[in-house]
């Protein structure tokens, strides 16, 4: 019998090791991805796919030894283009000045090409898949599985040779596909592209040194917060809507941000949709309105909704 035991026992700390060595690999090519978008010169095109709903972009970044540049392209008629020099920020708007601010990324990337390797681990559990061919790529599947099942799921197809993403998909907590982020032309070169030349010293404003205005005093309060889930203890003010908000808060648990707003009722009936992996929910009442916005469930909201006293 202790022979038995002891037999179990390394046959259990075999299966161990091979979990957390497979663990490792699946971490190391996540570093792989982070390193490809933050570190090579690339001029690239992807579209993103809500349902019905395309959207196509360009996206060029470079590095020089002292500056990083980053450039967002919409090639929709509707879009801003976006440009990053370093934690410098400019939503490059036609008929008014750059809106501008600071960030050491744009945040209308993918977060998880940015957020550091520690914060995404603390979420979600690395799993690497299959070898696949996509758009005549060798491409290798990872898969980051939420702790939660509250949060949603990634797969990420990386190319095997640059590690540069190839597709992103973002699952429901049912693997129902929610928003698919795909690359259809990649390019990557040690220069930098030609582009970004012009716009590395192109005469453009500071960010305001300025706090920001405070936000309204309010009697309101939220009660419930998601797991995982902190308020941002001084978030960005809202122009377009600091007439009518009543109370604000946004939150966040390292990776995912969700808005939360209050204002007059404008007896609206209440309602939910996805934009793809966004959920928007609006909660109608008498005397106010109740918006939850983010990537969270549609049940995760309601509650959101629900705990504003």
């Amino acid at each position: 019998m202790m022979r038995f035991s002891g037999v179990c026992s390394a046959i259990v700390l075999v299966v161990l090791s091979g979990f957390a060595h497979a663990e490792q690999e699946a971490w190391a090519l996540f570093d792989k991805v982070q390193h490809a978008v933050q570190q090579y010169n690339f001029d690239t095109s992807f579209v993103v796919l809500k349902g019905t709903k395309v959207d196509t972009y360009r996206w060029l970044h470079g590095r020089t030894d002292t500056q990083e540049i980053e450039h967002l392209i919409p090639l929709d008629t509707s879009g801003v283009d976006i440009l990053r020099r370093d934690s410098v920020v400019y939503y490059l708007l036609t008929d008014r000045p750059a809106f501008v601010t600071r960030s050491s990324s744009i945040p209308e990337l993918p977060s998880l090409l940015f957020e550091p390797k520690s914060k995404v681990s603390e979420l979600y559990n690395a799993i690497a898949g299959s070898s696949a061919v996509m758009s005549g790529r060798n491409a290798q599947l990872l898969r980051l599985t939420a702790k939660q099942s509250s949060r949603y799921n990634y797969w990420l197809w990386l190319d095997a040779e640059t590690g540069f993403p190839l597709r992103i998909d973002t699952l429901s907590e049912q693997q129902t596909p929610l928003e698919r982020w795909l690359v259809t032309h990649m390019q990557i070169s040690p220069e930098l592209p030609e582009n970004l030349r012009a716009l590395m010293d192109a005469d453009l404003p500071a960010p305001a040194d300025s706090i920001d205005k405070a936000l309204p005093q309010t009697s309101h309060q939220l009660t419930w917060l998601p797991d995982g889930y902190q308020q941002v203890t001084e978030p960005a003010t809202i122009p377009q809507l600091e007439k009518s908000l009543l109370s604000y808060w946004l939150l966040t648990d390292g990776l995912h941000q969700v808005s939360v707003f209050v204002q007059n009722s404008q007896r609206l009936p209440t309602q939910a949709y996805r934009d793809g992996a966004t959920t928007i929910f609006v909660q109608a009442g008498n005397k106010m309105e109740v918006t939850v916005i983010g990537p969270v469930s549609i049940d995760t909201a309601r509650q959101l909704a629900a705990s504003v006293q």
